[in-house]
């Protein structure tokens, strides 16, 4: 368990949500309880923007075993922009990708390699890999939170 401290008056608002219960709080000293809302049905409507197009609990784990081959061969659903590995593994390339050896977030070009796989680039470089590489070199990696799970 990590204890931070957090200052509320240094914060426009501060939202806090019980594991288990699921009990909220939300803490806005000196702000308009009708502006926090308004910012809260912001930020709703950035997290379902953002989430990936599969239920939570049909996310496939093994997708982030940097260890596991994806397998020969692929198929792009480009309409959906997911991309399915050789071994059945659908991957979603319409967010961005959290790499656990630097933190960096990468995200799909739009392109695919010349074996067929997914060209993910470096937010904010020109750094370019293929999926596979990727994940054995960065790797593992997951869905940004700001981009999904």
């Amino acid at each position: 368990m990590r204890i931070k401290m957090i200052d509320v008056d240094e914060l426009w608002f501060v939202v806090t949500v019980a594991r288990g219960s699921g009990a909220a709080k939300v803490d806005h000293p000196g702000v308009c309880g009708k502006s926090v809302a308004t910012a809260l049905r912001e930020i709703a409507e950035q997290l379902d923007a953002l989430h990936p197009p599969y239920a939570c609990d049909a996310t496939p784990e093994p997708q982030h075993d940097y260890a596991e081959p994806l397998g020969p061969g692929g198929t792009l659903d480009a309409a959906r922009r997911t991309w399915t590995d050789g071994t059945g593994h659908t991957w979603d390339l319409s967010g961005r990708w959290i790499a656990a050896e630097t933190g960096g977030e990468w995200e799909w070009s739009g392109q695919l390699d010349t074996s067929g796989r997914p060209v993910m680039r470096a937010v904010g470089s020109d750094v370019q890999e293929s999926l596979d590489v990727l994940r054995v070199v960065y790797g593992p990696i997951s869905p940004s939170t700001g981009g999904r799970s």
